[in-house]
């Protein structure tokens, strides 16, 4: 099971893509070769930069020259923008099993669990950038930066005693 859909993956890597290639926002890179980089089918992908477009994570100019380019700096695109962006945000509210019930009040069976991990992917996604993509690097996710939820003994680093 994939947690994030086709288009999610496709907006990530083509953001990633355009911060990687013109990294300075304003700076076009062709829509065809980002396409061809990505192996992802044209059409479909200009879908997802219309998304990201309209948004404002990137910037598109049609003509010779054009194509899509970063609207701003890749260090303050995070990739919760990027799946705002596209609409795809709903992996961090909605039900891991898709049941329209599902809550607090009316949990699934795996709502409580879910919740957990949840509050970790959301600090994940928030604090990561394009830029730390680029970079290969990631950010420090602090245990401040998940849901108060989450009881402190779920959250204690697990150390190994070497000797």
């Amino acid at each position: 099971m994939a947690l994030l859909s086709n288009t999610s993956t496709y907006a990530i890597r083509a953001a990633l893509e355009v911060a990687t290639q013109r990294p300075v926002p304003g700076e076009f890179v062709s829509t065809r070769k980002v396409a061809d980089d990505l192996g992802v089918p044209f059409a479909f992908l200009t879908k997802v930069l219309q998304g990201l477009t309209r948004s404002g994570i990137l910037l598109s100019q049609r003509g010779a020259g054009g194509g899509v380019a970063l609207a701003r700096a890749a260090d303050t695109i995070t990739l919760l923008d990027v799946l705002a962006a596209i609409g795809a945000d709903g992996v961090f509210r909605d039900c891991v099993l898709g049941l329209p019930t599902c809550s607090d009040v009316t949990p699934c069976a795996l709502h409580a669990a879910w919740r957990e991990q949840r509050a970790q992917l959301q600090a994940l996604f928030t604090k990561t950038t394009l830029a730390d993509l680029a970079a290969g690097t990631r950010p420090t996710i602090l245990l401040d930066d998940f849901s108060p939820a989450v009881s402190t003994n779920d959250r204690r680093p697990r150390t190994r005693r070497t000797t």
